[in-house]
């Protein structure tokens, strides 16, 4: 990704550090980048598997004594704030899905502890459309799915992964919508609330794929990812603070309990993204997990 890409995603990150965007403001990520050792800011996309770990984090930080900030940014101008230290933490990294913005970054940033795997993306339908099984077979069929591909927020990974689908599987019938997750969803849902045909980019881990019943479509010319890892980085700079980077080490989840942390926030609901992380505290499990990766 080079030249005018590269400049565009670069202005990018100067409209979100304004303000314009997110949550967090340009203060206190002058302080973070001054090198203050307990002043953390860590950048986010609204996805409900960055957003969980990211308010775990700044609630397991803030009990250490750290004063978080979030900053909500587009996914490109996320990797690039980290790389470029106007942020310090970043925790959905994803080398394998956002390959082409490592590429270009990650000579910035340092990756710190893969916390979560497999990671798998894909196209999906319904389970009850049982004649559909791999991407292949929705090749000729665009008009019984209503001639798109619903997709989410342009400029993710698996948005790219469907544009270079179109072409390995002929799907050019098919209008590929991208807007973002929360109307993917809404649609899948509506549409299996009638039986009625759908085909949309799917992920998983994420709650949806068991609670609307969503089949992934076997890909056979391996176009999707599957097998990617959710990763922490840190700017070079926060690389630096030993303290922290101890703190992030031991950071792991399996899926029983990722799963259980995004359903947490899924019944929070928008805007109540704190409450959920207590909510989940408040199982001893979940809190005595917690305390291993601290070693407390």
């Amino acid at each position: 990704m080079k030249g005018s890409m590269r400049n565009k995603f670069i202005a990018l990150l100067g409209v979100a550090s304004l303000g314009l965007i997110g949550c967090g403001d340009s203060s206190a990520e002058a302080e973070s980048a001054s090198g203050d050792d307990k002043q953390v800011t860590i950048g986010y996309v609204v996805w409900d598997e960055v957003l969980a770990p990211t308010y775990l984090w700044k609630h397991i930080l803030e009990d250490q004594g750290y004063d978080v900030e979030l900053t909500q940014l587009e996914i490109a101008a996320v990797y690039a704030g980290v790389s470029q230290d106007d942020m310090d933490l970043y925790i959905g990294g994803l080398p394998e899905t956002h390959a082409d913005y490592w590429e270009e970054y990650s000579d910035g940033f340092e990756p710190v502890v893969e916390w979560y795997t497999p990671l798998r993306h894909g196209l999906a339908v319904p389970e009850y459309v049982t004649d559909v099984n791999e991407i292949g077979d929705l090749s000729g069929q665009a008009d019984r799915f209503g001639d798109q591909i619903v997709g989410i927020e342009a400029g993710s990974g698996l948005m790219q992964e469907l544009e270079a689908a179109e072409g390995a599987y002929d799907l050019s019938g098919y209008e590929t919508t991208g807007s973002s997750t929360a109307a993917m969803l809404q649609e899948f849902e509506t549409a299996t609330n009638s039986e009625e045909d759908i085909v949309a980019t799917v992920w998983n881990p994420h709650w949806a794929v068991g609670e609307y019943n969503m089949k992934f479509l076997d890909d056979p010319e391996g176009v999707f990812t599957d097998g990617d890892t959710y990763t922490v980085v840190a700017s070079k700079q926060a690389s630096q603070n030993q303290e922290l980077m101890d703190l992030l080490a031991g950071f792991e989840l399996e899926d029983e309990e990722f799963y259980d942390l995004l359903g947490e926030l899924r019944e929070a609901g928008e805007g109540n993204e704190d409450q959920a992380i207590e909510n989940w505290l408040d199982d001893e499990g979940n809190q005595q997990l917690v305390d291993g990766w601290l070693q407390e």
